[in-house]
Formats: structure tokens, sequence, C-alpha cells
């Protein structure tokens, strides 16, 4: 009987060694720390430059504020136009500080209201963005800026070197017009060109009308070979207005 009990109470003891521990209803929950996303802004995000006359460069000072917890890289400074340029005065930024940001606008060409943007991407591929207005002001003296024109100048990047290659209507407008005349030629900072008569649209590429719509002809200085002048301007007809 002695030996009997002895036994259940080693049996007794080693049961409890091996069960499992029991649960703690009010036991801690580990959490993970996380880390604040990098985040800065452009400031001002909207600025009116006011007005300038044709073919003076307008000039804007913005600020890059780092409104984040970590130290801001900057990795690209870059607009849609070849026109606007954009450079920041420090790549690196820590927190809660800032960088300038100047933008320089060429006006060449250029007439009445019109809109650029500019964006930032820092290395992690955050972006902000801003955008500048200003007003052009016909220029007295534009005649006299000889070889000055959409196809000079940083305005080629835009007008000129993008058409090479190009042999769809919708490719060649894309390259070359929609940053003026909007998408598929519905009418933006000049006027729409879709659904307008083929002969009337190869005339005007084929000879302008001004400094600011002039001959897209190769023949007469422009980007475009006569196939691509048949080709966009078969396109443009053949949208509905």
């Amino acid at each position: 009987m002695h030996m009997l009990f002895v036994l259940l109470f080693a049996m007794s003891i080693f049961s409890g060694c091996t069960s499992p521990p029991p649960h703690r209803a009010d036991s801690e929950v580990v959490k993970t720390p996380t880390i604040e996303m990098q985040s800065f802004l452009i400031q001002p995000q909207h600025l009116d430059m006011g007005s300038v006359m044709e073919g003076e460069e307008a000039q804007a000072t913005l600020f890059v504020r780092n409104t984040g917890l970590l130290p801001l890289h900057i990795a690209e400074v870059y607009s849609e136009c070849g026109c606007t340029v954009g450079s920041v005065a420090s790549q690196e930024v820590p927190p809660g500080g800032f960088t300038t940001l100047d933008v320089r606008i060429d006006t060449t060409a250029k007439g009445e209201d019109i809109v650029k943007k500019i964006t930032v991407i820092d290395l992690l591929g955050n972006k902000e963005e801003a955008w500048l207005t200003l007003r052009v002001k016909e220029n007295p003296h534009a005649g006299d800026m000889s070889g000055r024109g959409i196809f000079s100048g940083k305005c080629a990047a835009c007008h000129v070197v993008p058409a090479a290659g190009k042999v769809k209507g919708e490719d060649i407008y894309a390259a070359v017009c929609a940053m003026c005349h909007g998408v598929e030629g519905r009418g933006a900072y000049a006027p729409k060109l879709r659904g307008q008569d083929v002969d009337a649209l190869r005339l005007i590429l084929q000879h302008g009308i001004d400094r600011r719509m002039p001959a897209f002809s190769r023949e007469k200085g422009g980007p475009l070979s006569p196939h691509q002048i048949v080709e966009l301007t078969n396109w443009l007809s053949g949208l509905d207005e």
C-alpha cells in the first residue's frame, strides 16, 4: 500500500512537469514597432507667377519641405515639357528641414495663360507635384528673334525629337502635338484639331500660321516628313468632333 502511494505521487509530479503552462488571459501582446513612411511636400503647391513678356525666362522659387522622421533623399526633379526646368539647392534634406526648388520657364513662342507642372521624386519613389501659372504677353519684338521658336532650344525636346521614327498618325500626334492641342485633338492650350478638314490641316502643317504654330513640314524647317503629315492629318480628320 505504501509503495502504491509513492508511485502515484511520483506520477503526479512527472505529469505536472510535462503539461503545458496554463494560458494567461492577461498576458501582454508584443507589438512590432512601425517606421513612418518618408513624406515631404512642395510649398506652395500652386503658384501664380504673374505676367511675363514672350521670349523672356520666367523664374520662381519654391520649397521642398521634409515632413517625415527620416532624412529625405531627392532623386529627381522633372517636368513634362522641355521648356520648364527645375533644380533643388540640396538633394539631402534632414527631418523638419527644407531646400529651395528653383524653376525656370522658357516662354519662347508661347502666349496667353499657360500652366506648367513640376514633379519631385525621392529615392523611395514617393513624389509630389506643384503647378505654376503665368500669363505670357505678346512681344512686339518677337519677329526680330530670328531662329527662336518651338523647333529650337529647349522646345525642340518636345516638338522635334519625339517625332523621329513615328509612322502612325496617332503616334505622331501623341509625340509632338498633344502637349498643346490636348488628348486626341480635343484642344487644351491650343485649339482642337479633331474632325477638321483634312486639306486645311495639311496646309497649316505645311505652311504654318505664326510663330506659335509654325510650319511642321521638314522642307520648312519642321520635324515632319510628307508621309508623316499625311498620316497625321488623316488620323485627325477621322476623329469625331
